[in-house]
């Protein structure tokens, strides 16, 4: 089957790597970046099962991050970070009715709770809603988000993806879901990794330069588990292609004490993202959206 671009769905494409499990290719219409081929529904929930639950996975370096999604004390690193983000997204909007997609443990949820926000939650993941709702008691469904707001007539004000929209098989339809369950006045936030970054440009030239022999630094961000990768461009391409308008974007850098690093990758990576902050290439987007006055998504 030929790759197809999981936006404009065209099969017009150029590769712009090859890496040993799979390849990353751009759209020759949408200039969209995405990875094909694309593992199984039933890959995705056994990795994100072993993920929440061991930290094993593909990108050891992620394991710190997964033991951290268990743990509500101000020193967590993700704590601060959902601290941040909901002082970003409370400017755009106060506390109210907030269903984070793709939640996990719930610990989020549980951050916005104490800011006076009435948290709903849903994810795919067995092992991580159970304990949303048994350690935090929160109010969390089991289950694909598109799958579920077919069936529910709830609105919210404010809808959440962290880390979401690049594991989408089809983004606009995810899209086109958040905004039927958006209450008027809503908006949707949502963090996704930068594919414009300080390590795609010396990772690539590496790619390059080796004749693609070398690709071990592009693969500790081109992951199997992210499905489209989105720069500041694209993910408005993305929004607008399904009624959204941007009215915040941000770039940011990972927050490095939420990963499993030997001491000489850490130093390296701080001086590495020092330059990425002097030069506009961090590797993460942050970005508030509201429903544009469109009537129905178009993929044209």
């Amino acid at each position: 089957m030929a790759p197809l671009c999981p936006v404009c769905r065209s099969a017009a494409a150029h590769v712009r790597y090859r890496l040993p499990r799979y390849s990353i290719f751009r759209c020759a219409a949408c200039t969209q970046a995405y990875l094909w081929p694309l593992p199984s529904p039933e890959d995705v929930r056994a990795t994100f099962a072993m993920l929440y639950t061991s930290g094993e996975g593909s990108v050891p370096e992620l394991k710190s991050y997964f033991a951290l999604t268990y743990e509500d004390h101000p020193a967590n690193p993700l704590v601060q970070l959902y601290e941040h983000w909901l002082d970003r997204l409370e400017t755009h909007h106060p506390p109210g009715r907030l269903l984070d997609i793709g939640c996990g443990t719930g610990l989020f949820l549980a951050v916005a709770r104490r800011r006076g926000w009435t948290p709903t939650g849903v994810d795919d993941c067995v092992q991580a809603t159970e304990h949303a709702r048994e350690h935090f008691g929160l109010d969390v469904n089991t289950g694909n988000f598109e799958e579920l707001a077919a069936e529910s007539a709830a609105r919210f004000d404010v809808i959440s993806m962290w880390d979401v929209i690049e594991h989408a098989r089809d983004p606009i339809e995810l899209l086109a879901a958040v905004r039927r369950c958006l209450a008027p006045g809503g908006v949707v936030a949502l963090s996704t990794p930068n594919q414009r970054n300080i390590l795609d440009l010396l990772g690539g030239a590496l790619y390059r330069q080796t004749g693609g022999a070398i690709t071990g630094p592009l693969e500790k961000f081109y992951v199997p588990l992210h499905f489209a990768y989105f720069t500041p461009a694209t993910l408005q391409q993305v929004l607008a292609r399904a009624g959204f308008q941007i009215v915040r974007i941000e770039r940011e850098l990972t927050e490095l004490r939420r990963l499993t690093l030997a001491a000489p990758v850490r130093l390296a990576l701080r001086g590495l993202f020092r330059v990425a902050r002097w030069t506009g290439l961090e590797n993460r987007l942050l970005a508030v959206a509201c429903p544009t006055d469109r009537i129905s998504p178009s993929r044209g």
